[in-house]
């Protein structure tokens, strides 16, 4: 920022000076154009109010008035009294030079607000109608380029203006005057700058306008869209006027109505836009206060462009102060490290140096050239950056919150499983609610560790939470791997269910029996027990769920399936099984895989008026152990069925027959038990 003021006061301070007319007289004879570029045509040119003149209508031994142009002839005094801006008038100028058949040209500024122009008795260029009475007068803002060939060392220049519809009238624009090539490189970089700016504020007016659509709480990027609209418009209406060039019968009233409302309500909206960005270093009732003021000074704009304009001076006082707040605000945000504050600071303060420097350079002060559109750019995109900054920080915000929440969902399906979200139709827990419910036919798997009891009381809190984990994290991956999934822990047990097959299930079973033998090998080392499973798989029409209340809900299954599925793994430590299996799961797998089973006969089970046929899946015992229970297979079968008919008796001396064999049987056992006490049981 140092830097840039620094560039100006030194351009300023270049020791070209600048030359101004003199009753009429601007001396160029001694001005290089090719060293020192393009003339102002500033300075005391002839002026006769109430006239319009030509050349040989202005008498050339009279005694003319002279003021000042550029500059608005309300600040001319005849007779003791300023002019009304209402009126019409004439200016005469005559530039001596060293230009004899030079090919020169010349910017004409706009008039408030229509002007005739000749160069030594010609017609050269008018902008809407002069006239005498506003009846018969249009007016028109356009400035506009002519080129010609000097024709001696005295170029005489006669302007008519007439002004009925500003409070003011005059030329408030200087004129420039050089060679031709200088000025047609003006004309280019003039235009190409006011078509830039206008592109650069249309994008970013959609854009913002278009993040604000998607985004309609960031109201902050609704107001920066219509700043950068206003300021648009004024753009095409202003500098080149290329509104003017395209449509050259708009509507004057219009037009001026178009280009004085972002003076009006531009500022009041940017002090919001600004207090949105820093609220805790505003005052959020100062903003409001400003933008009702510009609403009122903007509604003067419902009258006549002669009546409206005169509030525009007053209104300029408010834009002072308005600045004056709005760098307190960005300056109270830099001390206080308010993110993107240096950067709403660097944008504010190149604007307000640009404007002041081309007022200075208007007047005469400095000799720099006009910055404005240049601020204006540096303007927009820094304020542009900041909103980039913003949203781009909260980029940064939603990713790393996204990255929480895929952690929290992760974390979520260590709880609830995403099987059990993906059957009840929900993609995340969020969406789940009391009562969510769904039937389906699965397997049911119950696997608990048998004697837990007694393990865990030679155990520490400690050491039984890693005992437990330590086995069940064997389990999960077997349980995944065969497509099935962990419904819940129990304790020391595991509930798991396969949708797909019941194969699924007993493959899984078979597997958890590898690795159950592959822990204990490294857990026999250390002086413990070994640790032995049961298992019971049932299959059958399960409903899930969710249960509880509003504030406290869990999911779950709920079925007359998984009451039997959890009465087989019961019957497993009775029978000293490792793996019980319902009827219904036995005949689906025996059919697509080959297994070893033995019928156990029919139990009661809790809850059921019927009793339930059960078989024992024998395939992956131990070798001694499997040879030992196929070779009784047989007999114990047939021992089941004498029991079933109630032929005890016969059924009694079967039993005895197995346990012979296999002595350790603690199913035979069991039904030699149940003889011998006289409380047998038989299906119903």
């Amino acid at each position: 920022m140092l830097l840039f003021i620094a560039m100006l006061l030194f351009t300023g301070c270049s020791g070209i000076k600048r030359q101004k007319a003199k009753q009429g007289v601007l001396d160029l004879t001694h001005w290089d154009f090719s060293k020192n570029g393009i003339s102002n045509l500033n300075g005391e040119w002839e002026f006769y109010w109430n006239q319009l003149l030509e050349t040989d209508s202005i008498p050339d031994n009279g005694s003319p008035s002279f003021a000042n142009l550029p500059g608005v002839w309300n600040d001319f005094g005849q007779n003791g009294e300023n002019l009304p801006g209402q009126g019409f008038a004439t200016f005469r100028l005559k530039i001596k030079n060293n230009l004899n058949n030079e090919k020169l040209g010349l910017r004409i500024p706009y008039h408030f607000t229509a002007y005739r122009l000749w160069i030594d008795d010609e017609l050269v260029a008018e902008n809407g109608v002069v006239s005498d009475s506003k009846l018969n007068s249009t007016p028109q803002t356009l400035p506009k380029y002519i080129y010609f060939t000097s024709t001696g060392n005295d170029i005489y220049m006669i302007l008519q203006v007439s002004n009925y519809h500003f409070d003011k009238g005059g030329a408030p624009a200087p004129y420039k005057f050089g060679l031709e090539r200088q000025i047609k490189a003006l004309q280019s970089r003039q235009v190409a700058l006011d078509l830039f700016l206008a592109g650069i504020l249309f994008i970013m007016a959609f854009h913002h306008l278009g993040l604000y659509y998607l985004m309609k709480k960031e109201v902050y990027t609704l107001y920066f869209s219509i700043v950068c609209f206003l300021v648009m418009f004024r753009t095409i209406g202003l500098g080149e006027t290329f509104l003017i060039e395209l449509f050259p019968d708009f509507n004057f009233e219009a037009y001026t109505r178009l280009i004085f409302i972002g003076y009006f309500i531009g500022p009041p909206l940017f002090i919001l836009f600004i207090q949105k960005l820093f609220p805790l270093d505003a005052k959020v009732v100062l903003g409001k206060i400003y933008m009702l003021i510009g609403v009122l000074f903007a509604g003067s704009l419902l009258f006549p462009a002669s009546v409206s304009t005169k509030v525009l001076m007053p209104y300029a006082l408010v834009l002072v102060t308005s600045y004056i707040y709005l760098l307190y605000v960005v300056i109270k945000a830099c001390v206080r490290k308010r993110e993107g504050s240096s950067i709403a600071l660097i944008g504010i303060s190149v604007i307000v140096v640009t404007v002041f420097n081309d007022i200075l350079y208007d007047n005469n002060v400095i000799n720099t050239g006009y910055y404005s559109p240049y601020g204006l750019v540096i303007f927009i995109f820094s304020q542009s950056f900041l909103l980039s900054l913003k949203f781009s920080n909260a980029f940064k915000a939603i990713k790393k919150l996204s990255s929480n929440i895929k952690k929290i969902n992760i974390a979520n399906s260590r709880f609830v499983p995403s099987e059990f979200l993906s059957f009840l139709g929900k993609d995340s827990v969020v969406d789940v609610k009391l009562g969510d419910h769904v039937t389906k036919e699965m397997t049911v798997f119950f696997a608990d560790v048998r004697s837990f009891t007694t393990i865990s009381e030679s155990l520490s809190p400690e050491d039984n939470f890693h005992f437990i984990n330590s086995l069940l994290q064997r389990f999960g991956p077997i349980v995944r791997k065969n497509n099935g999934f962990i419904d819940k822990f129990i304790g020391d047990s595991i509930m798991a269910l396969f949708p797909n097959s019941p194969s699924d299930a007993i493959l899984t079973a078979a597997q958890v029996l590898k690795e159950l033998e592959e822990y204990n090998k490294s857990h026999t080392k250390k002086g413990l027990i070994p640790i032995r499973l049961g298992i019971g798989i049932n299959s059958g029409t399960l409903m899930l769920g969710t249960i509880g209340e509003h504030q406290r809900m869990d999911g779950t299954v709920i079925s007359d399936s998984v009451n039997i599925a959890s009465r087989l793994e019961g019957l497993s430590k009775l029978f000293d099984a490792n793996i019980i299996v319902s009827e219904k799961v036995l005949l689906e797998v025996k059919e697509n895989m080959e297994i070893d089973y033995r019928f156990l006969g029919n139990v009661p089970v809790k809850g059921k008026s019927k009793s339930v046929a059960i078989y024992e899946v024998f395939s992956f015992d131990t070798k001694d152990l499997k040879a030992l229970k196929l070779l009784i297979k047989e007999p114990f079968e047939k021992a089941i069925q004498l029991y079933e008919d109630q032929l005890f008796s016969e059924a009694n001396v079967l039993f005895k027959a197995t346990l012979e064999i296999f002595n350790e049987d603690k199913a035979a056992q069991y039904y030699l038990d149940l003889i011998k006490s006289g409380h047998m049981t038989t299906k119903s």
